[in-house]
């Protein structure tokens, strides 16, 4: 199935590449694909194409800095200016509400994988009743927070040196250098991406994956994380909201399994009723990439389907 490449301009101007699946002739709802960090929306080709065949019609943009959006504006690794973690979930907003207008009728549903899934979750803190249900796949809450504050200074002084669109290998290193560690002795820097050799292959093979993101990027992420897992933050989310998060137990961006079940007790303490947990045992980051991704597919599209109303 060919999905179908488009732009959404943003109310900023900037251009944003999104891909769509097909309307089905019998479509159950939409579903809003948020990708992660340093990769981009048509890896999730597959997922998309599952849930066409189950009726449901999904989108996925590029978001700023990445794919076709990040070669278009020539800032690879780059949000934007000032607080680029409030900009690119506006651009959410700005899609979503789209949809509800192309869609009337249909419920809406949003996914977020790995840095997307802190969009999503910023998203639903932000404006929750735009969907039915949300999803958080590999999520995390950062580096402990002494090391978020020196990595902030560090963020602060790398943007006055270098400005804020200069890739930082420093950053990156500190942010997920010690991932692949915990799977020695290692095959490739990726191991601690997925189990399927394949997977991992691509990632690195890709000219779009795998990039040294910004020192403005880093600015805005440690942002973003902490206003995602701020309790404060959390109590917006409506008590019945329905959230399912979804990790590998051997994912080291949610610690093991620790950090999300971690998220999710904090977002339970908030005030919200309607919120589940799977771990997969042996899995890594990429859930959604790995050889029995079919069956993590089952359980997105069985809790989507129970909170259609």
């Amino acid at each position: 199935m060919e999905t179908i490449k488009n732009i959404f301009y943003a109310s900023d101007g900037a251009k944003i590449t999104y891909y769509q699946t097909p309307c089905p002739p019998e479509p159950k709802g939409v579903v809003l694909i948020i990708h992660g960090m340093a990769e981009y929306a048509a890896r999730y080709h597959e997922f998309a194409d599952f849930f066409y065949a189950n009726n449901y019609i999904a989108i996925a943009h590029d978001q700023r800095g990445h794919g076709q959006t990040g070669r278009d504006s020539g800032d690879m690794g780059f949000f934007a200016s000032g607080n680029g973690w409030k900009r690119v979930i506006q651009d959410v907003k700005e899609i979503s509400w789209s949809l509800r207008d192309s869609y009337p009728g249909l419920p809406l549903f949003i996914i977020g994988h790995s840095m997307g899934s802190v969009v999503a979750r910023s998203a639903v803190i932000s404006f929750p009743n735009v969907y039915n249900s949300a999803v958080f796949v590999g999520t995390t809450v950062g580096i402990n927070g002494f090391m978020q504050k020196i990595a902030s200074l560090i963020a602060r002084r790398e943007i006055r040196k270098n400005g804020e669109k200069t890739p930082s290998q420093l950053l990156a290193e500190l942010s997920f250098g010690s991932y692949n560690k915990k799977f020695k002795p290692n095959r490739t820097d990726y191991d601690w991406l997925s189990l399927n050799r394949e997977n991992v292959d691509a990632y690195i093979e890709d000219p779009l994956c795998g990039f040294t993101c910004s020192s403005g990027f880093y600015r805005d992420l440690f942002y973003g994380i902490q206003f995602a897992s701020d309790y404060e933050n959390l109590q917006h989310i409506p008590h019945d909201f329905p959230m399912l998060f979804l990790s590998g137990q051997n994912d080291p961006v949610g610690g093991m399994g620790k950090e999300v079940a971690q998220i999710v007790q904090l977002t339970k303490k908030a005030g919200a009723e309607n919120v589940d947990l799977v771990l997969y045992p042996l899995l890594r980051h990429e859930i959604l990439n790995e050889e029995n991704r079919v069956l993590v597919y089952r359980d997105v599209l069985r809790f989507f389907e129970s909170h259609r109303l």
